[in-house]
């Protein structure tokens, strides 16, 4: 899923184009693929619940998401576009909340990933920021918080969250037509016999050289076992798209 088109603030270049390129990277890979772009409150809001009905007895689910985000008191928010954050309310009824993806996730699958190009320079939380109270105002972090996943969150116990940067940092656009992160993610995520942690040191390796340093990919693992994605028994990729 890549928002571009926001209503609101400047439109971003590459997430729909990242949306794409992931999508054809795992279709290419054998996986079945839902893909979608630039969708509001009511069509991501819809998706979770598509995505939890379609991906219950997945083996392997993997989310990806590219767009705007914000974290406010250590809590991540995904930003539909045609979110409007003026008013401090506005951040539990214009936004999507990132736990909603945790519990959309698999009872008990091999594995489940999220991935999160939604770290960049947001305009929109500086807005809410002006709206809201200085005593919450100074919770808003830069990029996004770690999630905060317990032994409650379906799937947890085979859960990686993946970031396009390291948590409270901001991630690059780059001068292509795709991030330096969704880039990298292309190159290595479905190498086949390639261990899911093992891949994505590799593209922790080719982002930090492509931004000169500047952006470092981070995880947050709970794995139960080592996981290859191309060598899961019925590999499933949900990216979560209203249907056409």
């Amino acid at each position: 899923m890549g928002n571009s088109a926001y209503k609101h603030a400047v439109e971003l270049p590459n997430p729909k184009n990242d949306a794409k390129l992931m999508a054809e990277t795992f279709r290419t890979a054998g996986f079945t693929v839902i893909e979608g772009e630039d969708l509001d409150k009511t069509a991501m809001s819809t998706l979770v619940d598509q995505f939890t009905e379609i991906a219950y007895d997945a083996d392997v689910a993997v989310v990806y998401y590219a767009g705007h985000g914000l974290q406010v008191d250590g809590h991540n928010y995904l930003v539909p576009i045609d979110a409007q954050l003026e008013k401090a309310a506005q951040l539990q009824t214009r936004t999507v909340p990132a736990e909603k993806f945790l519990a959309a996730l698999p009872p008990d699958p091999a594995v489940s990933i999220i991935i999160l190009d939604a770290c960049r320079d947001n305009p929109l939380a500086r807005s809410l920021a002006k709206a809201m109270p200085a005593s919450r105002s100074a919770s808003m972090g830069v990029g996004l918080a770690p999630v905060q996943a317990n032994s409650q969150t379906p799937g947890s116990g085979g859960l990686l969250i993946a970031y396009a940067t390291d948590p409270g940092a901001v991630a690059y656009d780059g001068k292509g037509i795709n991030s330096p992160y969704t880039t990298a993610l292309a190159r290595h995520l479905t190498t086949p016999g390639l261990e899911i942690q093992s891949a994505l040191t590799r593209v922790r390796a080719d982002v930090s050289e492509a931004t000169g340093g500047a952006q470092l990919p981070g995880t947050m693992p709970r794995y139960r076992a080592k996981c290859s994605l191309v060598q899961s028994l019925r590999p499933r990729l949900q990216l979560l798209h209203p249907p056409t």
